[in-house]
C-alpha cells in the first residue's frame, strides 16, 4: 500500500473516534434524529461517489460540484474534518479539470478510493453503536 493511502487511512482511523464521540454525544438528545441525519449524509456521499465513478471523471457537471461542496460542508458540521477535507479537495480537482488540460487523474482516483474507504468505516462504526 502506498504511503499516501497509509497516511490517509491513519487519519481516517483518528477521525472515526470523532464519529463515535459525536454519536455518543447525541445519544441523550435527539440521538435517533442526529444519527439519521448522519446516515443520510453518509448515504449521499456513497451515491455521489458511485455517480462519479459511473459517469467517469471526464464529465463534471455543475450539479456534481454543488453536491460535493454541500456534502463537504455537512461533513464539517458533523465534525468529520477528514471527510470534509477530502471532499473539498475533490471539488477543487474537478473544478481544475474543467479549466485545464493539466489534470491529475491519479490524484482524483486516490481521493475517490480513500473516500470510499472512509464511508465504509463510518457505516461499520454506526452499525456497531
Amino acid at each position: 500500500m502506498s504511503s499516501y493511502l497509509t497516511e490517509k487511512i491513519g487519519n481516517i482511523a483518528i477521525n472515526m473516534y470523532t464519529v463515535v464521540y459525536l454519536i455518543q454525544l447525541h445519544k441523550g438528545c435527539d440521538f435517533m434524529e442526529n444519527n439519521q441525519d448522519l446516515k443520510i449524509m453518509v448515504d449521499d456521499i456513497e451515491m455521489l461517489l458511485d455517480g462519479i465513478l459511473l459517469s467517469g471523471v471526464s464529465v463534471t457537471l455543475d450539479g456534481t460540484l454543488r453536491e460535493v461542496n454541500r456534502l463537504a460542508v455537512s461533513c464539517d458540521k458533523f465534525g468529520l474534518k477528514e471527510g470534509a477535507s477530502m471532499l473539498f479537495k475533490l471539488e477543487e480537482a474537478l473544478k481544475m479539470k474543467r479549466h485545464s488540460l493539466n489534470f491529475d487523474l491519479d490524484e482524483v482516483v486516490k481521493t475517490l478510493a480513500v473516500l470510499g474507504s472512509y464511508v465504509s468505516l463510518i457505516k461499520d462504526k454506526m452499525k456497531k453503536l
